[in-house]
């Protein structure tokens, strides 16, 4: 749908401005009408405008002038300039502001109507070379830090189908490590903040302890680092050399073990900020990293990590440590998708959230005697992702919410499943009962507005502006729910509220037709018989001989 506004001080050639556009089949056009600039400003400061059909002089402000008015609030909006002048000068000023089409008066509706459709075509041949794809690519070189930690965050989260196109990625986002060479993690964690308070600041020290790190590491290893949390970084470490022998890999690990403290030191001098750092033993390959990940991680959350300025490495771990502390916490692939399940269930996607949620609980299933560690953990998580929507959209009182404070009330995980899947259930019904009771109340609200205000102002600008909707939003939606577009709605209560008019035998045609809002008689006539096959005068005569 495009909006046109239609601006003429001459009443007759505004009103038929307005019919002509009404006849336009091949575009939807919601028409917007003004007898003067003042008034074709209101409607512009009022909602996007995307044609404007002017006349080129009129009084207080011509119709250049409110061409630059224009191009300050909607740049890309095309003007069209209607004139009885046929002056070379205003043609010529009228192409050099950019305005899509300059018509005498004296061409006709056809060449208007052209000219119409020319600047609809213009208009979406525009947006589809501003679109967000487009845009992006010509963006993308700016993007790519971005893009690359944003990438390395979704590795970490375990992601199959990332790490299945780890090769691909590596080469479009120009990440200058190698998809067949594995991985050394190193993490750093900034200790205190001290003073420093705002995002930007902090994105700073971030941006220093990178170019740091990296000066002091490049001789031997190549890096890349993501921002994690409130105070982390990851970084993902190769050997800088181009054969990576077992030699090779030999002499970065020791080598980065050896510039641990001098990256604390440096930052702790040039920076002022304290940092601890965690390395792994060994490199992995990519598809094990999140495991390592999770692994250093665990070495901030207790014993020595606890402290500050700390130098940690991965203790060796037999394999008997390995099967004891197998599902002895949830992995941070297993805690994304908690996020994960936060979203599904704020967004309404139910039969996503029910595929993860039945994941999370079968591995939790498969962790050891009730209530193992992971049991308890993901159970306390998963409250957390249910219990605010129950306080919000639930009907039951305190005291029945207050089962998942209980975990002690379970006797097995199988029941614990049990009650989560039922309570996700309701949760999700009664989400999709109280959205069916605010799009009733919606249309209810706009269908009342329309049939009392149907002789003024019942532009899809005004009904946004009266229920709190973007128009075009509110336009898609209302035939979203009631399979009617708005407009048709809108014409449909004109018909009706006409024919009942017509029938009480009170007002003139005329009359009627300024009741309803129509900008002039000949427009209603033409409207109405469109819809009956008769005249208004036709109807109202045959309705008055069935009286008699």
């Amino acid at each position: 749908m495009y909006r046109i506004l239609i601006v003429d001080d001459e009443p007759l050639i505004l009103n038929g401005l307005v019919e002509l556009c009404n006849r336009v089949t091949e575009i939807e056009l919601e028409i917007f009408a003004a007898a003067t600039s003042q008034e074709a400003l209101d409607w512009l400061g009022r909602t996007k405008v995307d044609i404007v059909l002017s006349d080129i002089r009129m009084p207080g402000m011509s119709g250049l002038e409110l061409h630059q008015e224009i191009m300050k609030q909607w740049p890309k909006c095309k003007v069209i300039f209607l004139t009885g002048y046929s002056d070379f000068a205003y043609v010529q000023q009228a192409i050099r502001q950019g305005s899509v089409d300059y018509i005498l008066k004296t061409e006709g509706n056809a060449k208007i109507k052209e000219s119409i459709l020319r600047a609809a075509t213009s208009l979406e041949e525009e947006r589809f070379m501003d679109s967000l794809f487009v845009q992006a690519k010509q963006q993308k070189m700016l993007a790519l830090p971005y893009l690359q930690q944003q990438y390395m965050s979704e590795i970490l989260q375990g992601d199959p189908a990332t790490i299945a196109s780890i090769h691909d990625k590596f080469e479009e986002l120009h990440i200058k490590l190698s998809a067949d060479t594995p991985c050394l993690l190193l993490i750093v964690r900034i200790d205190d903040w001290g003073e420093i308070h705002s995002a930007t600041d902090r994105a700073l020290i971030y941006f220093a302890l990178d170019n740091i790190a990296n000066e002091l590491l490049m001789p031997m290893a190549r890096s890349l680092s993501m921002k994690y949390e409130k105070n982390k970084m990851a970084w993902f470490l190769q050997p800088a050399e181009a054969e990576l022998t077992t030699e090779g890999w030999t002499r970065t690990i020791l080598f980065v073990r050896g510039m641990l403290e001098e990256i604390q030191q440096t930052c702790l001098n040039l920076l002022k900020r304290p940092i601890s750092l965690a390395l792994a033993t060994d490199a992995v390959e990519w598809t094990s990293l999140p495991q390592k990940f999770d692994l250093l991680n665990l070495l901030f959350h207790s014993g020595l990590g606890i402290g500050k300025e700390l130098i940690l490495l991965e203790p060796n771990r037999n394999a008997k440590d390995e099967d004891r502390s197998e599902g002895a916490r949830l992995s941070s692939v297993h805690l994304h998708k908690i996020e994960y399940l936060k979203a599904c269930m704020e967004n309404g996607h139910e039969e996503p959230f029910f595929d993860t949620l039945d994941e999370l609980l079968s591995v939790a299933s498969m962790a050891g005697p009730f209530p193992s560690g992971v049991q308890l953990e993901l159970y306390f998580l998963l409250v957390s992702v249910l219990l605010p929507h129950s306080l919000i959209d639930s009907d039951s009182d305190a005291k029945d919410l207050g089962k998942f404070t209980q975990m002690e009330r379970f006797e097995t995980w199988h029941q614990i499943c049990e009650e989560f899947i039922l309570t996700a259930r309701r949760i999700f019904e009664q989400k999709q009962v109280g959205m069916n009771v605010q799009e009733y109340e919606l249309i209810r609200k706009i269908q009342n507005y329309i049939t009392t205000h149907i002789s003024g102002d019942v532009s899809l600008t005004k009904i946004g502006e009266v229920v709190g909707h973007n128009p075009s939003y509110l336009s898609r939606l209302y035939k979203k729910l009631t399979g009617q577009g708005l407009l048709t709605y809108i014409n449909d209560v004109r018909l009706e509220k006409s024919k009942t008019m017509l029938e009480q035998d009170c007002l003139k045609v005329h009359e009627i037709a300024t009741e309803l809002g129509f900008l002039s008689s000949q427009y209603f006539h033409r409207f109405f018989k469109k819809a009956t096959n008769l005249t208004p005068q036709e109807y109202r005569e045959l309705k008055r001989d069935q009286k008699e």
